[in-house]
């Protein structure tokens, strides 16, 4: 599986709660591991428990370009990479997640059907998920979850889960103050969202009311 789509929407979070409905053992493979190889690639396979699932978070930041030794930032060759991804598709109860932030980075050959069957994008807070997450956070204040969602969808500012989270969380005891103030944040999340498109990320800088 190959989640993907702009940093905090969730990509990782989703995985820990697939994991614990299911009862899964999560394990991080690591590909900038120092010292790791393909032969201690591949022997990995044999101490992976049963019932798990092998995440590859943010592969696009080691698998970008391949050089002329068939290799990567890691020492793993890609050959080695996709014999390792084969032989763990190939067992039972053994799960592959794949995240990135950029699909557009990775090379084909690791996302060919078959290699990855299933590619899912995952993107910033709908209005259903602000809601929820308001709710979360207050309990019972239905007509302000629907204000809030509401707010979040007319201003059609991306906001990843992640910024809505800790968001919330500066007001986990104010739900009014946090809706107040919903209309500040987003202007300041619009305004980051100007400044990284023209190549240079801003100092956050939010003054909310106390």
């Amino acid at each position: 599986y190959l989640l993907y789509g702009p940093p905090g929407s969730g990509k990782t979070s989703f995985i820990q709660a697939l994991a614990g409905e299911f009862q899964y053992n999560i394990c991080v493979l690591n590909l900038a591991e120092k010292g790791l190889t393909d032969d201690r690639l591949i022997q990995s396979q044999s101490v992976l428990p049963e019932r798990s699932i092998i995440l590859l978070e943010d592969i696009d930041c080691v698998f970008s370009e391949r050089d002329k030794n068939d290799r990567y930032a890691s020492q793993v060759t890609f050959s080695g990479l996709l014999n390792t991804l084969d032989g763990v598709v190939s067992t039972e109860q053994r799960v592959v997640f794949m995240t990135t932030n950029h699909i557009e980075r990775l090379d084909p050959a690791l996302i060919r059907p078959g290699r990855v069957d299933v590619s899912k994008y995952i993107g910033d807070s709908s209005g259903y998920q602000a809601k929820k997450m308001f709710l979360r956070f207050y309990e019972g204040l239905e007509e302000k979850s629907n204000q809030f969602s509401e707010a979040l969808v007319n201003s059609g500012v991306p906001v990843s889960m992640a910024q809505l989270q800790g968001y919330l969380m500066l007001h986990k005891t104010n739900p009014n103050r946090a809706l107040a103030d919903f209309n500040l944040f987003l202007d300041a999340v619009q305004q980051g969202h100007n400044q990284k498109s023209q190549g240079y990320l801003p100092e956050p800088k939010l003054e909310l009311g106390k």
